[in-house]
């Protein structure tokens, strides 16, 4: 126990990058900090009080940030992590935690809804994407979903749909469930439609208690390559969906939409977009 812990997030020098206060997700630390950020290319702190780091524990918190309009230098793209204890001095810190690469698939990822978050129950989960203009075919050959730990996909498969109009997917094999991720097979002889919403949905069993690293990832991949990734901050007991699953739509009042969005990753480097940068920091 400490009676403050910060932590300093760096983005790579000179990148362009900026990081923002609004939106911290603080999850594993369940608790919101104290939060300091700056301009473009500055360091952001953020300030726990009464923390205690157990050794050898993952915590995971996020922090949204915009792309720069070109991708990042590949030689300095590394990201940096530094503990500070409470007089204010570092204990520890990484500084080489790779970046991943700037894309220019022009996906965003609007956000989560669910029915229930309730322990042990059936629920409809969705995710909303938006495709802003046309992607060729051939582009992309898959987009997944990747849920948290303890959260089952239900096996029927007929309870996945995308709404309101469909993505071109295979016929006979538009879907696959591998363990903790559902994977939608996209036809390669057809584009995907731009400047549409599509709400990505399919049911999960929750679990009885949800884990620290509470995220969601969404991936569009062409085979093995990654051309664009998301991460989503995970719903818990409790918590009421900023979506409305009837319509596909945010609830009034909510803050889902693109301006509270948590992309990890591929966001396209000639836009300007949110990244939610997760950090897994094992103490040592």
């Amino acid at each position: 126990p400490s009676p403050l812990i910060y932590l300093v997030i760096k983005p790579p020098p000179n990148a362009g990058f900026r990081l923002f206060c609004t939106g911290f997700s603080p999850l594993g630390f369940v608790r919101m900090p104290q939060c300091k950020s700056g301009g473009v290319n500055e360091e952001l702190e953020v300030k726990f009080d009464n923390a205690t780091l157990l050794a050898n524990s993952a915590y995971t918190f996020g922090v949204i940030i915009y792309n720069p309009g070109g991708a990042p230098n590949p030689s300095t793209n590394y990201w940096g992590l530094t503990i500070r204890d409470y007089n204010d001095e570092a204990f520890d810190s990484n500084l080489n935690i790779p970046g991943l690469d700037l894309g220019t698939v022009p996906i965003r990822c609007n956000g989560i809804g669910w029915t229930s978050a309730a322990p042990r129950v059936l629920a409809t989960v969705m995710i909303q994407i938006k495709v802003l203009h046309e992607i060729a075919p051939g582009t992309l050959t898959t987009i997944s979903v990747r849920a948290p730990d303890g959260i089952m996909f239900s096996e029927d498969l007929s309870a996945i749909r995308i709404l309101p109009r469909p993505l071109p997917m295979v016929e006979g094999n538009k879907a696959t469930i591998a363990g903790d991720t559902l994977i939608l097979n996209l036809d390669g002889n057809l584009p995907i439609q731009g400047n549409l919403v599509y709400n990505i949905r399919f049911e999960v069993i929750n679990p009885v208690v949800y884990p620290h690293d509470n995220t969601w990832s969404i991936l569009a991949k062409k085979n093995i390559d990654i051309e664009f990734s998301h991460v989503l901050t995970g719903f818990v007991v409790g918590q009421v969906s900023p979506y409305d699953l009837t319509l596909g739509s945010p609830r009034v009042g909510s803050s889902a939409g693109p301006s509270q969005r948590f992309p990890l990753g591929a966001a396209s480097a000639r836009l300007v977009l949110a990244l939610l940068v997760l950090l897994a920091l094992a103490v040592q």
